[in-house]
C-alpha cells in the first residue's frame, strides 16, 4: 500500500435501524471502487460484508464486518455494524473505533429506533457524524421531509452537501451544493458556507462584510467544522441504482475527518495517545472473530505508533502478557491481505492472540503504558436455560461457551446456584438462535432451551420462637442437642443476623458456631418452598446440653428443626425479583406498552420524549418478563427497545405465590 500517513485515513462506521441499507452501501462502495467486479445484495446473500452462514440465511447482518480499499490516495476503513436491536452492541464497538459515525436514514422509512441509538452512541462518543439518506428510488421516497425529521430529533446542525435529483423511479442524480449555482442549491451552499466560516474569525469577518471566500478556505474550514460536529453532512443515494455513492465516496476522501484531526485519545492516568507514527504504539481490541482456516482473529484499531511484524511482539496491557505476531491482515469481509506493519489510524486483524480480549489495551512492552475505557455494551435483556443433549454436549460445552463469549461481548452465560440452571442471557430470541445455532455449527454441540427458573426468595413476616431439640440414643454414646431460637423478620435487603444471646452457659461455647453454621446452611433451602430465606435474624436465647452426648452435629440437627418451626410460624412469603425497565417506542404504541405492562404487573414509574419516541420507565416482576423481547417486537412491528435491570426484591402476590409453591411441591415429588 505504500508509504501510509494517519492524515490519509479516513475510518467510518455504517449504522442505521436493519433494512436501511447500509451493507447495501458497502457492496456497492466496493463495486464503483473496483474492488469487486459484480455487485451481490443481501437478499440472495452473497455481499461481501455478510459472509457468515448464518447471515446469508437470514439476509440481515449480525455482526460487523470490515472492508479496506485505496480512494483518492486515502485509506478507507469501513464498518458495516448490524442494524437490528439484537446486535445492537456490534454497533456501539464500531461507532467507538471510527472517526466518523455514519448514520443511514430511509428516504421512505425516515428515523426509526436503532437510528436513534446510533445517534445515541455516537454522542456518547463525542464521534463525528454524517447522514446518509439512502433508498431515494423507492417509491414515496422524500428527502426534505426526512432532513426535516433529522433536524428536528438530531440537530440542527445537520447540513445537506448533496441534494437529490427528482425522487422514487425518477431520482436520477446528485447536485454537489459547494459546487453547484443552481437556484435549487442557493440556501445549502450559502448554510454550509456559513457554518465552515465559523470555524475562523478572519474568515467569519470577511464573510460578514461581503467578500467572496476562496475555496481553499472554505475546504479548510469545512473539514474542521465536520470534525467538530458543527457541520454534520448530509448525503443523499440510492445503492441499488448507483446514484450518489461514487459522489459519497468522493467527499469522505477529501473531508472526513482523519485521526489527526480527531487528535490524541485518553487512556487512564492522564496519558494519551498522539496519532503520530513516531508515537508510543498503542491499540485498542474491538472485535474477535473465529475463522474456519486463520482461527481466532483479534481486530484492533491503531491509535498512536507504528509496529512491524517482523519479529515483533505485542504486550497485552490488561493482562500483562507478551505474545508474538506474525502478521497484520488488512480485512475485506472475511478476506485478508497480509501487510508488514500498521500505524496510527489503521483498523486489521490479527491471528492467534491468545490472550487479547475486546476492550483490551495493546502496546508495546515498556512502552505505552495507559488503558484505554472499556467498550460499553448493553446488558441482555432475554435469557433462556440451556440443556445438554447428550453427555457428549455437556463435555463439550464449556469450551464452546467460552470461546462464544469471548467474541459476543452482549452474551452473558451463568450457572445459577439458586435454581441450579444454565442461563444464556443475550439481546433477543434471534441472538439467542443464532448463538446456538454457531455453537452446533463450530463446536458440535447441541443444546436444548427452556425458560430459566425464576430465583425466587423465601422470608418471614412476623417473629417467632422455636425450640428445637435433637435426642437419640442407640448404644454408647448418644446424641444431645437442644437449642431455642427467636426469628424475627429484618428489612428488605438486609440479609441474614445471627445473634448470639445465651447467659449462664445453657449453650456450651464450642457449640453456638455449629447453630450458627446449620442456620446459614438450612437458609439455603427454606421450609416454604425450598427457597433461599432471606432478611431475618436468629437469635439463639437458650438450650441444654449433654456432658457426654453432646456434639456439634447434634447442635446442627437441633438447629434444623428449630428452623423449620420457627419459620413455619412466623408467617413465611415468597419474594420475587423486581426489574427496572426501560421501553423506548415511537409514540403511536405507548398505549399499547402501557397497557401490556399492566397485564403483567408492572407499574408505571414515568415517561419522556425523545422527539418521536418515547421512553417508559416500569417496574416488573422477572416472572413476567422472560419473553418480553419477543412480545415487544410482535407489538411494535420491531420498533421498540429496551434495556432491563434487576432493582429489588418483593413480596409475590398471594394467588400467584400458591401456585410457585404447588408446582415447586411437585416437581421435588417427581424428583423423588
Amino acid at each position: 500500500m505504500g508509504v501510509r500517513k494517519p492524515e490519509d485515513t479516513r475510518s467510518f462506521a455504517l449504522c442505521a435501524h436493519g433494512g436501511a441499507g447500509k451493507t447495501s452501501l458497502a457492496e456497492a462502495m466496493l463495486f464503483d471502487n473496483g474492488n469487486i467486479t459484480r455487485m451481490g445484495n443481501v437478499q440472495n446473500g452473497n455481499t461481501v460484508s455478510d459472509f457468515q452462514s448464518e447471515e446469508q440465511k437470514r439476509n440481515i447482518s449480525i455482526s460487523t464486518s470490515l472492508l479496506t480499499f485505496e480512494r483518492k490516495g486515502k485509506t478507507f476503513y469501513v464498518l458495516d455494524a448490524p442494524g437490528y436491536a439484537d446486535f445492537t452492541g456490534e454497533m456501539s464497538a464500531a461507532i467507538r473505533v471510527a472517526d466518523t459515525a455514519v448514520i443511514l436514514v430511509s428516504a421512505v422509512g425516515g428515523i426509526e429506533v436503532q437510528t436513534s441509538k446510533a445517534w445515541e452512541y455516537a454522542e456518547h462518543h463525542n464521534a463525528p457524524v454524517a447522514f446518509v439518506v439512502s433508498k431515494m428510488d423507492r417509491e414515496n421516497a422524500d428527502f426534505d421531509k426526512v432532513l426535516a425529521d433529522i433536524k428536528t430529533q438530531f440537530s440542527q446542525n445537520a447540513l445537506p452537501v448533496f441534494l437529490p435529483i427528482g425522487a422514487a423511479d425518477k431520482f436520477s442524480g446528485v447536485i454537489d451544493v459547494l459546487k453547484s449555482d443552481s437556484p435549487e442549491a442557493a440556501s445549502a451552499k450559502e448554510a454550509l458556507i456559513e457554518a465552515a466560516v465559523e470555524m475562523d474569525d478572519e474568515l467569519m469577518e470577511k464573510y460578514l462584510e461581503g467578500e467572496t471566500i476562496a475555496e481553499a478556505d472554505i475546504e479548510r474550514t469545512l473539514k474542521k467544522a465536520i470534525a467538530s460536529k458543527r457541520i454534520m453532512p448530509v448525503f443523499a443515494l440510492s445503492s441499488s441504482t448507483n446514484i450518489g455513492v461514487n459522489e459519497f465516496m468522493d467527499f469522505v476522501a477529501d473531508y472526513f475527518p482523519s485521526p489527526v484531526d480527531i487528535g490524541a485519545i485518553e487512556a487512564s492516568d492522564g496519558i494519551k495517545a498522539e496519532p503520530k507514527v513516531d508515537a508510543p504504539f498503542s491499540a485498542l481490541c474491538f472485535k474477535i472473530m473465529a475463522d474456519a482456516f486463520v482461527g481466532k482473529l483479534s481486530f484492533i484499531r491503531v491509535y498512536s505508533g507504528t509496529l512491524s511484524s517482523e519479529g515483533s511482539s505485542i504486550y497485552n496491557v490488561n493482562k500483562g502478557e507478551d505474545e508474538r505476531i506474525s502478521s497484520f491482515k488488512l480485512m475485506t469481509g472475511k478476506d485478508g491481505k497480509d501487510v508488514k506493519e500498521v500505524i496510527a489510524g489503521d483498523i486489521v486483524a490479527i491471528p492467534k492472540l491468545q490472550s487479547a480480549r475486546v476492550g483490551h489495551t495493546l502496546a508495546t512492552k515498556g512502552g505505552f503504558s495507559g488503558q484505554f475505557p472499556p467498550i460499553e455494551f448493553p446488558k441482555p435483556v432475554y435469557s433462556v436455560a440451556v440443556i445438554a443433549q447428550s453427555r457428549a454436549d455437556e463435555d463439550k460445552l464449556g469450551n464452546a461457551i467460552s470461546r462464544t463469549l469471548e467474541e459476543d461481548c452482549s452474551l452473558t452465560f451463568e450457572k445459577n446456584a439458586e435454581t441450579r440452571d444454565n442461563v444464556l442471557s443475550g439481546m433477543g430470541d434471534m441472538h439467542i438462535d443464532i448463538v446456538l445455532a454457531k455453537m452446533k455449527e463450530r463446536y458440535g454441540v447441541n443444546l436444548d432451551t427452556k425458560t430459566p427458573q425464576v430465583p425466587y426468595r423465601e422470608t418471614i413476616r412476623k417473629m417467632s420462637e422455636a425450640q428445637g431439640k435433637h435426642k437419640k440414643q442407640s448404644g454408647g454414646h448418644g446424641q444431645y442437642g437442644d437449642v431455642y431460637i427467636r426469628y424475627r423478620p429484618l428489612e428488605r435487603g438486609a440479609g441474614f443476623e445471627f445473634i448470639d444471646s445465651v447467659v449462664g452457659g445453657a449453650v456450651p461455647r464450642n457449640f453456638i458456631p455449629a447453630v450458627e453454621k446449620g442456620l446459614r446452611e438450612y437458609m439455603l433451602a427454606g421450609p416454604l418452598a425450598g427457597f433461599p430465606v432471606v432478611d431475618f435474624s436468629a437469635e439463639l436465647y437458650y438450650g441444654s446440653y449433654h456432658d457426654v452426648d453432646s456434639s456439634e452435629m447434634s447442635f446442627k440437627l437441633a438447629t434444623r428443626l428449630s428452623f423449620k418451626k420457627g419459620i413455619m410460624d412466623a408467617n413465611p412469603v415468597l419474594l420475587e425479583p423486581v426489574m427496572d425497565v426501560e421501553v423506548t417506542v415511537p409514540e403511536r404504541f405507548m398505549g399499547d406498552v402501557m397497557g401490556d405492562f399492566n397485564s403483567r404487573r408492572g407499574r408505571i414509574m414515568g415517561m419522556e420524549g425523545h422527539g418521536k419516541l418515547q421512553v417508559v420507565k416500569a417496574q416488573c416482576p422477572l416472572a413476567e418478563m422472560f419473553r418480553y423481547a419477543i412480545i415487544l417486537r410482535s407489538m411494535t412491528s420491531g420498533e421498540g427497545s429496551f434495556s432491563m435491570e434487576y432493582s429489588h426484591y418483593e413480596e409475590v402476590p398471594g394467588d400467584i405465590a400458591k401456585k410457585v409453591i404447588a408446582a415447586h411441591k411437585k416437581e421435588d415429588e417427581d424428583e423423588e
